[in-house]
């Protein structure tokens, strides 16, 4: 049975997967921080802090669903050499899915106590779902994204694509679309930008971009990086 790249010919480019993976090691290893440099007893800040914390969390989840959904099974069926890998992916995926759960657990009784209470409890939490996130993301792009190619056509990556788009709140777009770009050089962000209809493509140009820097500027002050 012929695969979707030998029906459609020109192979898929991954790298948009690893541009959201490098948001997620960055935003996760700056995680503990903010947490521990958040100024207690100020409710408004540790909000600030608690919210991004909260939106990072769910959007991991929502991530690695969609992978579980849309990805994994595919390549299981279509590259069944690599059996051992698949059962690694879906694992690591089990194991960081309590991870997250304990973190966002713990969010609710930090902001409650105003931020003293819970707070290196949350920063510990945190610190573990960063390690274990950066040993996933790790070997899903040496060892499961090379095979992908080979097995996903355009169309099927594009739906996983549109997926992630489709998963981000509403409201919320915008704050996950620019902890995306943060790091991104022109050509990944035209890669990621294309998986946007075009409404929110312009909404970001005209003030979605200029209202995530002002939300930067406020987290930066709320951990004492301002």
């Amino acid at each position: 049975m012929p695969t979707p790249l030998q029906n459609q010919g020109k192979p898929i480019t991954t790298h948009d997967l690893v541009v959201v993976h490098r948001m997620f090691r960055r935003e996760f290893g700056e995680a503990p921080g903010r947490v521990r440099g958040v100024r207690h007893g100020s409710r408004a800040q540790i909000r600030l802090v608690a919210d991004r914390l909260a939106l990072l969390l769910d959007t991991l989840h929502r991530h690695q669903a969609d992978e579980d959904r849309l990805l994994w099974p595919k390549l299981a069926e279509r590259v069944p050499g690599h059996a051992g890998l698949w059962k690694r992916m879906r694992a690591q995926h089990a194991d960081l899915s309590a991870r997250l759960a304990r973190a966002d657990a713990l969010i609710g009784p930090w902001t409650a106590g105003a931020g003293s209470a819970r707070g290196e409890e949350l920063a510990a939490a945190l610190e573990e779902v960063s390690r274990a996130a950066e040993e996933h993301f790790d070997e899903e792009e040496r060892e499961a994204l090379p095979l992908a190619p080979e097995a996903v056509s355009q169309a099927e990556w594009d739906e996983f694509g549109t997926a992630a788009v489709a998963a981000a709140p509403g409201s919320r777009l915008f704050t996950v679309l620019g902890m995306i770009l943060k790091d991104t050089d022109p050509g990944e962000q035209i890669l990621i930008m294309a998986h946007l209809p075009l409404p929110p493509r312009v909404l970001w140009r005209a003030v979605g971009e200029r209202g995530f820097r002002r939300l930067e500027e406020r987290l930066a002050a709320a951990v004492g990086h301002g």
